[in-house]
């Protein structure tokens, strides 16, 4: 009877943990504790600097990321290749040609870092204007961290979604739409001894399915000066 008794006791004891992995918090939830998150970092500017290729076969190439709250973004690669980000807007240019728009997905890998102080009605915002059906969830894997998917179920792979850490609240993927194209954001490698909670230690951009460029980061630094000149276009 012990016995009986004791496994009945394992039994509730898995039911409960299960339902408590399972827990989706309401969407609105999640976004404000993104958004606490982000506050309570504190920086305002960040310098990063990156080796990028456009796919495995490339050669890596060193690039200077620069991010300042509210909202500005300046990538400078070789070559004197510039893309500037301003009012959530990006703009690419090469020396003194004319400044190319880049699609409107472009400043998304960047948002959570380039903004400081908003609220989580931000991202509630963003996410509806992205396509993101926040009445759909579910839970998933991410390299090895639990993530709460929002507009998916996991098996979905083709609808725009949006993927946080369960527990850390990082961002951690974000599928949009670009016309019939399928763009794919990671953050991959949150905490490392680069970039800690402030960046992550690889941005990788896939489009439909195929990578399109990543980033490793190879230094972070904060507070580094940034007049507003340098992020004009």
């Amino acid at each position: 009877m012990n016995r009986v008794v004791a496994i009945g006791a394992v039994m509730v004891g898995l039911l409960t943990a299960a339902t408590v992995l399972a827990y989706i918090p309401p969407p609105d939830f999640l976004s404000g504790r993104m958004a606490d998150k982000r506050a309570r970092m504190k920086f305002r500017r960040l310098q990063v600097t990156m080796l990028c290729r456009d796919d495995a076969s490339a050669t890596e190439r060193k690039e200077l990321l620069y991010l300042k709250t509210s909202g500005l973004v300046r990538r400078q690669g070789p070559e004197g290749e510039v893309t500037i980000c301003r009012q959530g807007k990006c703009f690419r240019k090469q020396g003194e040609a004319k400044p190319t728009r880049l699609p409107a997905w472009s400043y998304l890998p960047y948002l959570y870092f380039a903004e400081h102080g908003v609220k989580g009605s931000r991202y509630t915002s963003l996410f509806k204007s992205l396509g993101i059906d926040l009445k759909v969830d579910t839970v998933s894997r991410f390299h090895s961290r639990q993530a709460v998917i929002l507009g998916a179920k996991n098996w979905e792979r083709d609808r725009p979604q949006f993927w946080l850490d369960k527990e850390l609240y990082l961002p951690l993927r974000l599928m949009v739409r670009d016309a019939s194209a399928l763009v794919d954001i990671l953050w991959i490698g949150w905490g490392s001894k680069t970039g800690g909670d402030w960046f992550p230690d690889r941005i990788e951009i896939r489009i439909d399915g195929a990578v399109a460029e990543t980033c490793r980061v190879t230094e972070v630094k904060s507070g580094a000066s940034m007049p507003d000149s340098l992020f004009a276009w």
